[in-house]
């Protein structure tokens, strides 16, 4: 009998967290991600940059990156990706792999003095209708000089669950990689929190794992790794 009981508690805590949205080879469009925060240059500057391919999974293929810039007097850019400032400017750098290609804006300037480059993003978070899960409340994210933070703000509240993570995501419908303590990023999703929630009221605050572009992705997310996606903020 105590044996039944015990059993019987386990499938109610695991329901807590169960949804009915788990979506198995979720397509996506095919992307190349250019996986840099790099957003700014002096110059004579020279920095590396990195791209990877996804396919309609979501999932890392090794294929070839072609690199093209419209603005080669402002930069030079080198069939490797390695990138020179050349004259201050807005700078477009182009990855291009299969059919999938990415834009990135690179602002060059003159010198170092009094430079502070701040890009600003934000949503409000919607529940996703998974069952009697809600979220609500405002999120931002800040970029200064290419390092980028998420705040969730103090009207923040979400249902509880066990195992709730943030993601920066491309779609909503569930289905993604979290690994506790060492964040997974790919072109489905990138893992902001490194570890569960154990707050689920108020403002919080994640940096954003170093590598991590927060403009290759659409959505802030909460979601249940034993299930669901709790809800969702359309990033603008």
């Amino acid at each position: 009998m105590k044996r039944l009981f015990l059993v019987f508690l386990g499938i109610i805590f695991l329901s807590s967290c169960i949804g009915t949205d788990l979506v198995e080879e979720i397509e996506v469009p095919a992307q190349v991600l250019i996986s840099t925060s790099n957003t700014s240059l002096i110059v004579g500057d020279q920095v590396q940059l990195n791209a990877i391919y996804t396919n309609k999974y979501g999932m890392i293929e090794n294929k070839p990156i072609v690199w093209s810039t419209t603005t080669p007097e402002l930069i030079d850019l080198s069939s490797s990706g390695l990138t020179k400032a050349l004259k201050a400017g807005n700078a477009v750098i182009k990855a291009t792999s299969e059919k999938a290609e990415s834009t990135k804006l690179i602002e060059v300037f003159a010198d170092s003095v009094n430079v502070i480059v701040y890009k600003f993003r934000s949503g409000t978070f919607k529940s996703a209708g998974s069952g009697s899960y809600s979220v609500s409340g405002d999120l931002e994210i800040i970029t200064v000089d290419g390092k980028s933070k998420i705040t969730v703000k103090n009207n923040f509240k979400s249902s509880i669950g066990p195992s709730l993570f943030l993601l920066l995501t491309n779609h909503t419908n569930g289905s993604y990689m979290i690994v506790n303590n060492n964040p997974v990023i790919n072109g489905t999703s990138a893992q902001i929190s490194l570890t569960r929630l154990t707050n689920f009221q108020g403002e919080m605050s994640w940096e954003v794992p170093a590598g991590v572009d927060v403009n290759n992705y659409k959505y802030a997310l909460l979601y249940c790794t034993l299930g669901p996606v709790f809800g969702y903020a359309e990033l603008k």
